[in-house]
């Protein structure tokens, strides 16, 4: 296991050899001739979201200034990486970090050799109950929610304005109407960011599955042989949807990736991007006055469409296999992240995040944001559900058969055929 614990040998003056480190003493500590030797616990953490790397580095400095006795690294893999084959890799190699995230239910399943109970733990007594929810298997908490997140189509208000899009679109005629408006003006309405694997293989197909009147009846469906999605009007709908943003997008959709995305968007060179809140930080950084806000993804006209995906897009979990110190460390940055006031400040005002803490103002919001809990206040959302998709489906099959479709390599009935197959493989 790569996290270690190591001796640091701290050489102390005679009259500070009673002092207590701020933690509260719990240090392991050995005195002779004035020299104390001090048991410091390392610890990786292993978190994907690219958005927040610097932050959250510095997040883990403060830590480690209140807790002299724990050495925190950070290992952030995200972006248009495949993380979770990366984790899978490290845990192979015997290399699993103390602390890590997954995305929801079916990551469970998969890495529950894994993952200790945490049940008991002061740090999800602030937890939101609903966003604590899809980790509670049979009465016991694996998993600590980080923040909720919303996402739909981020659209320069500027842009619109100048191309004389008064009423903005809530269906898919009306989001077809924007983007012949947008043309005319002399604009690009889409950078679609197709080549990272996420924006179209896990987001976008989401969309379409939330929209769906049950979607956990559908997935059952689905992994039963009762249901396909090549049968469903939903599916058959997104061709659509794609088409229009391909036409109306970006020379290269499948070379844009999430960050062209971001710099063309800041730079005005486009009017929309399918993205979420996670990237107004970027935005902002890249172009300070832009003036954004949030649009439905939708894929047909009914009045259903006016809706955004909102959900708790990762847990945090302490590795099972690391030793008790370890565990005892990680669970002690939880706490300090989501309990302290120090670590609540760096998710609203650092990361820009609606926490899935209670009480706790988000504060950090820009455009996009606001619009998110305006759309959850108006209780027009949609669930995340790719949480329960079955382990590699939304990063390969998904991605590599909507990269095919876009790409013109093979039909749309030939693309959904393929993902109800692919989804028949991995769930039985």
């Amino acid at each position: 296991m790569k996290s270690k614990m190591f001796v640091f040998s701290i050489v102390l003056a005679v009259i500070f050899a009673g002092v207590i480190f701020a933690n509260g003493g719990k240090e392991d500590m050995e005195t002779a001739g004035g020299v104390a030797e001090v048991e410091v616990v390392e610890i990786e953490v292993f978190q994907s979201k690219t958005t927040i790397a610097d932050q959250f580095e510095a997040l883990a400095r403060e830590f480690e200034a209140v807790n002299p006795d724990i050495k925190v690294s950070v290992d952030t893999v995200g972006g248009s990486a495949d993380w979770q084959t990366i984790l899978k890799s490290r845990f192979t190699a015997e290399e699993g970090p103390a602390l890590f995230n997954i995305e929801g239910p079916a990551q469970y399943d998969l890495w529950k050799e894994n993952i200790a109970d945490l049940t008991g733990e002061s740090f999800l007594d602030g937890a939101v109950e609903a966003a604590k929810a899809p980790l509670n298997i049979g009465g016991r908490q694996y998993g600590m929610p980080v923040n909720f997140e919303g996402y739909g189509y981020i659209y320069n208000k500027d842009i619109f304005a100048e191309a004389g899009i008064t009423d903005l679109p809530t269906d898919f005629s009306e989001l077809r109407d924007a983007a012949m408006k947008l043309e005319n003006a002399g604009y690009t309405a889409w950078a679609t960011g197709y080549g990272t694997w996420w924006v179209i293989g896990l987001h976008l197909l989401n969309a379409t599955f939330a929209q769906l009147d049950d979607p956990q009846a559908f997935m059952e469906g689905l992994t039963a042989g009762t249901m396909t999605m090549a049968e469903t009007k939903e599916f058959r709908d997104l061709q659509n949807l794609i088409d229009l943003t391909v036409e109306y997008g970006e020379d290269n959709p499948l070379a844009t990736d999430h960050n062209q995305q971001v710099q063309l968007l800041a730079n005005g060179d486009v009017a929309m991007i399918q993205q979420g809140v996670w990237k107004e930080t970027a935005l902002y950084a890249a172009a300070p006055d832009l003036n954004i806000g949030l649009l439905p993804i939708a894929i047909n006209d009914d009045p259903k469409m006016n809706r955004v995906p909102l959900g708790v897009p990762w847990y945090f979990v302490v590795n099972s296999k690391a030793t008790a110190a370890e565990q005892d460390a990680a669970k002690k940055f939880l706490d300090f992240m989501f309990a302290s006031d120090t670590g609540k400040r760096y998710l609203v005002e650092e990361f820009g995040y609606i926490p899935a803490v209670k009480g706790v103002p988000s504060t950090g919001l820009g455009g996009v944001g606001k619009d998110i809990l305006t759309f959850a206040a108006e209780d027009r959302t949609v669930p995340w559900v790719f949480g329960q998709w079955p382990d590699g489906f939304a990063q390969q099959d998904a991605f590599n058969n909507l990269q095919a479709y876009v790409g013109g390599r093979q039909s749309w009935q030939e693309t959904l055929e393929a993902l109800d197959e692919a989804w028949q493989d991995r769930a039985n």
